[in-house]
C-alpha cells in the first residue's frame, strides 16, 4: 500500500479528526520541528515546548496551511516563529526576574534587632489572630511547618505558605512604622531576638508567689492570677488555627471541589492578607462590621460590574463571592457570557473560568464535559483538565473511568490525554496514593507517563525519598525514566547532595544518566559553584557533554561571565563546544557588549567557533551587521558558511539594502560570496 502524502493526511485530519492521520504527521516531521526549536532556542525544555506549540497549531488550524506551500515548509517557518517568540518571551522574563532581583538586594540593609525590638509586637498585635498562631508558632516557638499543619490540620505545603503570607503582612505593616526590611531578614531576626531567657530567679519567685497565694486562700488577688491569665491568652494564640486549604494547579491549575478557596491567584497578586471568603468567626476584630459590608456587596455584584471595577482585588474577592452564591444550573449561561465579553488573555476572565469551571465539574461534570465537547479544540484542551480536576478531586475512579471510556471523544491526542491522567492522579494521591499508583501502572505507555508524574511528581515535593522508592519499583522504560527525573530535579532543589547521592547509588545505564542531569539542573540553578565542583569530581569517562551543558546553561543564566570562564578551562571537545554555545548565547542576550568584548580575547578553537555562532544567533535580529561580522570570523568553513547564510538570509528580509550596502562597504565578505550563500534562496525567487 502506497504511503499517503503530508497532504493526504492532513486533509483526512480536518475532516474526521483521525488521531491515526495525525500522530502519523507527528512521527513524520517531529524530528524536523524539534531540531529546529533546539537550535533557534539552544535549550532542550524550549524546544520541547516550541514543538507542541506547532503541532497544537496545526491540530486546532489544519485549515491554515496554504495548499500550495507544502506541510514541511509550514512546519520549518511556523516552529521558527515560534522559537523565537518563545525566546524573546523567555529574555524579558529573565530581564524582569534579573531587575527584581537586584531591587530585592539593594533593599536588604542589615537588620538592626534594637530597632525592632520597641515595635515587633504592636506590629504582631495589627495581624489577625490567624496571622499571629502562625507566626508565633515558627519565629517565637521555633516549630516547624510540620508541626504547625499537624496542629491546624492542615498540609505542611499550606502552613508554609500561610506563614510567608503572614511574615509579609508583618514586614509591610513594620515598614509602615518606620522600619524597612525584607521578610528573610524579618524572620531571622525575630527567630534569634523575639524569645530569650528569663532571668534565673524569676521561676522560683514566681512559684514561691504563688505557693503563698493559695496557702492564704487569696489567690485571686495575688500575682499568680495575671501569669496565669498571660499564659491562657499566649495559648490561646497559638492554638487558633483557620482550616482553609490551599489551591495549586502546576500547569493548568491545581483545583479543589471548595470553590470558595483560591491563594495560589491571591499569592500571584502578592497580596497575601486576602482570604476567599470571610466567615463571622474570621472577621478582623479591628473593623467586623466593614467586613461583613464588604462580603455582602460582594455577593450582591453582577459578573460584569465585578469585572469593571478598579481594584485588582475586589474584583477576585467579587469573583469568589459570585461563583459561590449562583446556582449549578446558571453556570452554563454566565460561562458563555463570560467567553463572548472577554478576551481570551484577559487574567480576571481566566480566574472565572476557572472558577467556574471547578464549580460545574464538581456538580455537574457530565454537563460540563458535554459543553465543553461543543467548544473548538483549543478552548476544550484549556478548559477540561479544570473539569476533569475538579472531578478527580470528589471521585478520583469516576475520572479514571471517564479517561479510559472507549466512547470518550475528548481526549484522543497523546499529550493531551498524558496531561489528563496527570491531573486526575495528582488529585488521587491526596485521597490514596497506592491506589493511584496502582492505576497508574495500568495505563499505556504515554498516559503512564503523565499519571506517574502525577502521582510521584506531588509526592516528590514533600517526601523525595518515598517517591524516589516508589519510582524504582516501576516497570523500566521511558515512562519511569522521566518520573525519575522529575522526582530527583524536585528533590534537587531541597537537597542537590542527597538527591545526588541517591541517584549514584540506585540508578543505571539511561536512569543514571537522566538522574544525573537533572540533579545537576537542580543544583546549578541554586549554587552553580558547587554543581560545577561536583561535575569535576566525575572520573573521566563520566563526564558526559550533556553535563556540562546542563551546569554552564544554568550557570549562564546567573552569572554569565564566570559560566564562561569556567567553561573554558575545560578540556577541548564537543561537549566543551557546546556548553560555551549556550554560555555565549544566554551572555549575548543579557549583556551582548560584555559577552563581545570577552569572545575577542579567546583563543581560536571549535568552542570559540560555536560561541561565535551562538553570539551571532543571538543578535541576528538587534544587530545584523555586528552579527554578520562576527560570523565571518568563525574559522571552521561550513559551520562559518551555515552561519553567514542564516545572518544574510534573516538581514535579506528584514532590508535587503542595507544588507548589500554592508557588504560593499565592509569587506568582510564580497558580493560573489554573498550570492553564492543565498543563491539557493536567490533561485527559489525565480
Amino acid at each position: 500500500m502506497q504511503e499517503q502524502t503530508d497532504r493526504e493526511l492532513l486533509e483526512e485530519f480536518a475532516a474526521s479528526q483521525s488521531e491515526a492521520a495525525f500522530r502519523a504527521l507527528v512521527d513524520r516531521h517531529l524530528d524536523l520541528v524539534h531540531s529546529v526549536a533546539r537550535r533557534v532556542t539552544c535549550n532542550d525544555d524550549l524546544a520541547r515546548d516550541v514543538a507542541q506549540m506547532v503541532f497544537l497549531k496545526l491540530a486546532t488550524k489544519p485549515g491554515s496551511v496554504p495548499k500550495d506551500i507544502r506541510l514541511l515548509a509550514w512546519l520549518h517557518r511556523t516552529t521558527r516563529h515560534k522559537a523565537i517568540d518563545l525566546v524573546r518571551s523567555e529574555n524579558r522574563r529573565r530581564r524582569r526576574e534579573e531587575i527584581a532581583t537586584q531591587q530585592q538586594q539593594d533593599m536588604e540593609p542589615e537588620l538592626d534587632w534594637k530597632e525592632l525590638e520597641p515595635v515587633i509586637d504592636e506590629a504582631l498585635a495589627k495581624l489577625s489572630k490567624n496571622e499571629r498562631t502562625l507566626i508565633l508558632a515558627r519565629y517565637y516557638e521555633r516549630r516547624s511547618h510540620r508541626s504547625t499543619a499537624e496542629e491546624l490540620g492542615i498540609s505542611e505545603d499550606a502552613a508554609r505558605m500561610r506563614t510567608a503570607r503572614a511574615l509579609e503582612k508583618l514586614r509591610r505593616v513594620l515598614k509602615k512604622r518606620g522600619v524597612a526590611t525584607t521578610a528573610a531578614l524579618l524572620g531571622t531576626a525575630v527567630a534569634a531576638n523575639a524569645v530569650t531567657s528569663a532571668p534565673p530567679a524569676l521561676a522560683s519567685s514566681i512559684c514561691t508567689a504563688a505557693a503563698s497565694s493559695i496557702a492564704s486562700g487569696a489567690a485571686t488577688t495575688t500575682g499568680i492570677l495575671a501569669v496565669a491569665k498571660a499564659h491562657v491568652a499566649v495559648v490561646a494564640a497559638v492554638a487558633i488555627g483557620v482550616p482553609i486549604i490551599a489551591l495549586q494547579y502546576a500547569q493548568n491549575t491545581k483545583l479543589d471541589d471548595k470553590i470558595t478557596k483560591l491563594e495560589s491567584e491571591i499569592v500571584a497578586l502578592k497580596e497575601s492578607d486576602v482570604v476567599p471568603k470571610k466567615h463571622a468567626t474570621d472577621v478582623s476584630p479591628e473593623n467586623p462590621e466593614s467586613e461583613t459590608e464588604s462580603n455582602a456587596a460582594d455577593a450582591e455584584q453582577s459578573l460584569d460590574e465585578i469585572l469593571a471595577q478598579r481594584d485588582p482585588l475586589a474584583r477576585l474577592r467579587g469573583l469568589l463571592a459570585y461563583v459561590d452564591r449562583i446556582g449549578a444550573e446558571s453556570i452554563p449561561d454566565v460561562f458563555a457570557k463570560l467567553r463572548q465579553s472577554t478576551p481570551e488573555w484577559d487574567p480576571d476572565a481566566r480566574i472565572a473560568s476557572q472558577l467556574l469551571l471547578t464549580r460545574w465539574g464538581s456538580s455537574d461534570p457530565e454537563g460540563a464535559i458535554a459543553y465543553i465537547e461543543k467548544l473548538d479544540y483549543k478552548e476544550s484542551a484549556n478548559a477540561l483538565p479544570t473539569v476533569i480536576a475538579a472531578l478527580a478531586a470528589k471521585d478520583p475512579k469516576r475520572a479514571a473511568e471517564w479517561l479510559q471510556d472507549p466512547d470518550n471523544k475528548m481526549a484522543y491526542l497523546p499529550w493531551l490525554n498524558a496531561a489528563l491522567a496527570g491531573t486526575i492522579t495528582k488529585e488521587w494521591v491526596r485521597h490514596d496514593p497506592d491506589a493511584a499508583l496502582e492505576w497508574a501502572s495500568t495505563l499505556p505507555e504515554k498516559q503512564r507517563s503523565g499519571a506517574y508524574s502525577g502521582v510521584l511528581g506531588s509526592l516528590a515535593a514533600t517526601d523525595p525519598t518515598r517517591a524516589s522508592a516508589l519510582a524504582l519499583d516501576l516497570e523500566p522504560g521511558q515512562a519511569r525514566r522521566d518520573v525519575i527525573g522529575q522526582i530527583v530535579g524536585s528533590w534537587g532543589e531541597q537537597a542537590p547532595r542527597e538527591a545526588m547521592t541517591w541517584v549514584l547509588s540506585e540508578l543505571q545505564g539511561d536512569d543514571l544518566t537522566e538522574g544525573i542531569t537533572q540533579t545537576l539542573s537542580s543544583w546549578a540553578i541554586a549554587t552553580p559553584r558547587e554543581a560545577a565542583e561536583f561535575y569535576e569530581q566525575l572520573p573521566d569517562n563520566a563526564r558526559e557533554g550533556r553535563y556540562l551543558r546542563t551546569v554552564a546553561s544554568m550557570w549562564a543564566r546567573q552569572e554569565p561571565s564566570q559560566a564562561a570562564a569556567w567553561v573554558a578551562a575545560q578540556p577541548e571537545d564537543a561537549g566543551k563546544a557546546d556548553a560555551m554555545g549556550h554560555v555565549m548565547w544566554n551572555w549575548t542576550v543579557a549583556d551582548p557588549q560584555a559577552a563581545s568584548t570577552w569572545l575577542i580575547d579567546q583563543p581560536e578553537s571549535p568552542s570559540r567557533d560555536h560561541a561565535i555562532g551562538a553570539l551571532a544567533k543571538a543578535t541576528f535580529d538587534t544587530d545584523p551587521a555586528a552579527a554578520v561580522t562576527w560570523a565571518a570570523a568563525i574559522t571552521d568553513e561550513a559551520r562559518r558558511a551555515q552561519t553567514l547564510e542564516r545572518g544574510l538570509r534573516n538581514w535579506v528580509r528584514q532590508d535587503a539594502d542595507a544588507a548589500r550596502r554592508w557588504v560593499q562597504e565592509s569587506g568582510v565578505i564580497t558580493l560573489d560570496e554573498m550570492h553564492r550563500l543565498l543563491g539557493a534562496s536567490a533561485e527559489e525567487k525565480k
